[in-house]
């Protein structure tokens, strides 16, 4: 087998059970959203529906990200893995998670428990706030990092006369 063969074949491995689990993931999310919609929704207020829905993305996100997010770290380019030695890449990565994560959780709480009493200009108002205040964080974060690291981790997926035909 040649050295291309390989790693098509490398490059392919761990791609069939994960696709097939995000068709799956996929259709079943939009079973669960269509029959809440049709058969439970008109038992909860809206704002426990909005909470309810975003609970199902993050959900979603979950189990589709760690599959996806475990094959991409096992084949990182030498570049990638490069980057991650950069100073302040990983806590930077580790932050960004967890800033994504606590917006949507206070998303969650708020429309269940805190949104009823305000209309829904007011909860919209909340929605972006929360939004806007997770962006902020994050723009404000990486966006230091992005200048002292400006192109050196942008993927040239042309062959250069110096690379010899590798990548």
């Amino acid at each position: 087998m040649s050295n291309e063969t390989l790693d098509i074949k490398n490059e392919k491995e761990g791609l069939g059970w994960r696709i097939s689990l995000s068709i799956l993931v996929a259709v079943g999310w939009l079973v669960f959203l269509v029959l809440w919609l049709f058969f439970y929704a008109k038992n909860y207020a809206w704002e426990k529906n909005v909470a309810i829905f975003l609970l199902s993305l993050l959900l979603l996100t979950v189990i589709l990200g760690v599959p996806w997010a475990y094959w991409a770290f096992k084949k990182q380019t030498t570049v990638e893995k490069e980057m991650w030695k950069q100073k302040g890449f990983q806590w930077r990565f580790w932050a960004s998670i967890i800033i994504g994560l606590g917006a949507i959780i206070f998303l969650i709480y708020w429309f269940w428990a805190l949104a009823q009493p305000y209309d829904i200009y007011q909860n919209l108002a909340i929605f972006i706030v929360a939004l806007l205040i997770a962006g902020g964080l994050l723009a404000a974060m990486w966006a230091p990092w992005g200048m002292t690291h400006p192109l050196e981790h942008h993927h040239d997926h042309h062959v250069h006369d110096d690379d010899h035909g590798k990548e």
